[in-house]
């Protein structure tokens, strides 16, 4: 190792990797290894030390919209070291949305989302920036702006319509299928695209006059299909479900055969049940 000479004024030494800036007359100076990352301040009053960077998150780091998530923080200083920081110890900047507001304690208030949303957050401490994120869960899928509450979900009614769109409304057909919005956000259609639609077929089954084959079109892995009849629709028995069937899957099409259609009238329909 080289040796170290120092002058009034102070001098730096180095060998390899190791760095000395030193000055006499108490020895007191800085000494730093570049690997294993060190560093050494010796012969001072205090341990003085800067913030080299900063990085805050929320606890948790993910909240339903309406939450809270407390923020906080840790400083890494020039000394190697790393001092944990409470929310009140840094300074917020104004968050984006959806997180609403940041209290000077650092509690970051969530407001309503239409999808599950990030927002971003900063702030600082001794002048050195630090950014992090907050994701806001769509928890309550039918509760944000002018759709909330009409039955549909936020997330599908923006995906095809964006916010704030009339045309959105459960009982529009913008395309004019005779389909409305809340039936095709529950059959999984496009309300935008006319060649998008539900159908049903009712054939008969070659011979065999006491079954029925019900064909439809399409069908979804995330959805319940549930055939049903009644033998009038004026009086009678309500619907009920058919139970005497096979089935058989092509794609996006099913086909149903009822095998006990021995009713003089029987009419159908199929029920969907959406996640």
């Amino acid at each position: 190792m080289r040796s170290c000479r120092a002058t009034a004024l102070g001098a730096r030494n180095g060998a390899g990797s190791y760095t000395n800036d030193g000055c006499i007359g108490g020895i007191a100076g800085i000494s730093t290894v570049v690997s294993p990352p060190e560093t050494v301040k010796a012969g001072y009053l205090g341990q003085l030390s800067e913030v080299g960077s900063l990085s805050v998150t929320g606890t948790p780091a993910s909240v339903n919209e309406g939450g809270a998530s407390q923020l906080g923080g840790a400083a890494a200083m020039d000394d190697d070291t790393i001092t944990a920081l409470t929310g009140s110890e840094v300074a917020w900047n104004a968050p984006s949305w959806p997180v609403s507001s940041i209290s000077a304690s650092g509690l970051a208030l969530a407001t309503n989302v239409y999808q599950n949303t990030a927002g971003n957050f900063s702030g600082r401490y001794f002048g050195v920036l630090g950014s992090g994120s907050l994701l806001v869960l769509d928890s309550l899928p039918d509760n944000y702006g002018t759709y909330a509450g009409d039955g549909l979900p936020d997330s599908w009614q923006n995906q095809y319509f964006g916010l704030d769109n009339p045309n959105a409304a459960p009982s529009v057909d913008v395309t004019g299928t005779g389909q409305n919005n809340l039936f095709k956000c529950t059959a999984g259609l496009d309300p935008t695209n006319p060649a998008s639609v539900f159908w049903l077929r009712i054939e008969v089954v070659a011979g065999q006059p006491n079954q029925k084959r019900l064909l439809f079109n399409p069908r979804w892995t995330d959805r319940t299909y549930t055939p049903m009849f009644r033998t009038n629709l004026v009086g009678g028995a309500d619907w009920t479900n058919l139970l005497a069937t096979t089935v058989s899957d092509n794609g996006a099409e099913r086909t149903v055969t009822d095998t006990n259609a021995i009713n003089n009238a029987r009419f159908y329909r199929i029920q969907i049940t959406c996640p």
